[in-house]
This record gives C-alpha cells, sequence and structure tokens, in this order.
C-alpha cells in the first residue's frame, strides 16, 4: 500500500515545510495564496507536490488535496504537525492489520510553548456517531477507495477562512459514519501538533455560539434544538456570555443553519 500525506497551509512559497513536518513519503501540500502554482520534488522519501491556488477556507483547500490524491492511505495533517520517523510504517501497518477499517483516527501529542501537555491516544476501539464528536482532522487517515466509494468531500462553508469558524472535522467525520464507513480510534502517536496560536479561535464570543448552532443544525437536524441546549449550556466557566444568551445564540444559529446565513453581527 502507499501511504500519501495531504496538508493544508497558506502562504509558501516552497516544499520546505513537508521538510519541517518530517514527512517520509509522498505528499500533496494544498497552499493557499494570491498565485496560481502546481510545482513537485522527488527525495529519498517520496514525491512531495503542492499545488497553490488564490482560494480561501480550509474545506476548500481539503478539498483541493482529496482532488489531487493517488495513495492508497491517505492521511490528513496541517501545518503545523511533525510526525514520528517511523509514521509511515505505523500508518500502513495499522491499515494492514485491520482489513475491516475505512477509517482510523490516531494518537498526537499537544505541544504548546515546547512542551507536551497533552497526549490524545485511545485505545483500538469502533467508533460511533454518539463518541465521533472530538477528533481533529490531523489524525485521519483513511483509504481512498472508500472515500471515492462514498463521493465524500468537506463541507466548504466551516472551518478557519469560512464563513463558519470551525466543525468542518465533525462534519467529515459524521459523512462518513453515515455512509456506511467503518471508523476507528488507534494508540499510535503520529506525532505533534503545536497548538501556540489558532488561525481561527478569537475567544468564546458571540460569534462562536452562533457558529456552534449553524454545526448542529448539519450534524443533526432532526434533534437540533435540543442539541443546541446542550452546547448553549457546557461552557459555563469559558465565557463571559451569560447562560440564556448562550443558549439564544446557538438556536439562532440553529434557525440560520438551514440557508447557511452567517452571524449578522448583532443578536
Amino acid at each position: 500500500m502507499r501511504l500519501q500525506v495531504l496538508a493544508v497551509t497558506m502562504h509558501r512559497e516552497d516544499l520546505s515545510i513537508a521538510e519541517q513536518m518530517n514527512i517520509r513519503c509522498d505528499a500533496v501540500v494544498a497552499n493557499q495564496a494570491d498565485r496560481e502554482e502546481d510545482i513537485s520534488r522527488t527525495t529519498h522519501h517520496g514525491t512531495w507536490r503542492m499545488i497553490t491556488t488564490s482560494t480561501r477556507g480550509v474545506g476548500r483547500n481539503r478539498n483541493i488535496g482529496l482532488e489531487a490524491a493517488e495513495g492508497d492511505i491517505l492521511l490528513l495533517s496541517d501545518d503545523d504537525v511533525v510526525y514520528c520517523d517511523d509514521m509511515p510504517t505505523q500508518v500502513l501497518q495499522a491499515f494492514a492489520q485491520n482489513p475491516q477499517a475505512d477509517v482510523i483516527i490516531f494518537g498526537m501529542d499537544m505541544v504548546r510553548d515546547g512542551q507536551v501537555f497533552e497526549t490524545r491516544s485511545e485505545p483500538f476501539h469502533r467508533i460511533r456517531v454518539w463518541n465521533a464528536m472530538k477528533y481533529g482532522t490531523y489524525r485521519i487517515a483513511l483509504r481512498r477507495d472508500a472515500l471515492e466509494r462514498a463521493k465524500l468531500r468537506f463541507h466548504e462553508s466551516f472551518g478557519g477562512g469560512c464563513p463558519f469558524s470551525a466543525g468542518e472535522d465533525t462534519l467529515f467525520i459524521k459523512s462518513c459514519l453515515d455512509h456506511g464507513l467503518r471508523v476507528y480510534a488507534h494508540p499510535y502517536v503520529l506525532g505533534t501538533c503545536c497548538k501556540d496560536q489558532s488561525s481561527w479561535f478569537v475567544g468564546y464570543n458571540d460569534k462562536y455560539f452562533y457558529d456552534k448552532g449553524v454545526l448542529v443544525r448539519h450534524l443533526f437536524p432532526r434533534t437540533a434544538y435540543l442539541m443546541a441546549l446542550y452546547f448553549g449550556a457546557r461552557f459555563k466557566r469559558k465565557t463571559a456570555v451569560g447562560l440564556w444568551r448562550r443558549i439564544r445564540l446557538v438556536y439562532a444559529g440553529v434557525r440560520g443553519g438551514k440557508q447557511l446565513i452567517p452571524y449578522p453581527g448583532e443578536l
């Protein structure tokens, strides 16, 4: 089997990002900048390709990588990840040992100020809808034939640079499950992910809660208002936004979510 990393980044001039990430296999880097360019380099680790477009939005950028993918196993990634040296061997081995798995979500060490502050890793188990809402895209690997059979792509309205600030990863995993793909967690830790800053998170403000409502509407259309109560109530210690205003904002997002109406700026 052939492993290919699909990374997303912005404003890169060359393929040095693949070296920084310690990618030791084939890779496609989808780069959003102010130009159109397609370059590649052959290394002793594999072929690295960077597709630069003037598009914006992480969902669109991930889809550019998926559309260019050629590997048998695709590992989705962000540019703040640095992989362990044995990552390609371990990922391919995990799929070889678990032929029933269409998607495997691996572990990752989270780093802040140069120090690991959390290891996100779980014993091997199957992931269902009720426990699928906590995984980031940078930990997802999948079989390309399963992806193509299900015709899956990322929603282009969610994530950094999009009208709705986050959620493209959760929507993608939910789509995998809805289309019958078998999703598993695996304890192997791929490497480190730097969390010194975020490209989208600016705090638990009004827009954050409105966007949560839009996301809930797309994740759980039949029970959106019930789920909205949960999301409105669970951030008590993280925000200065009062409980009833949080619920009102999430409900407004649920209502606006059907037509994908962005946060109006004041509610």
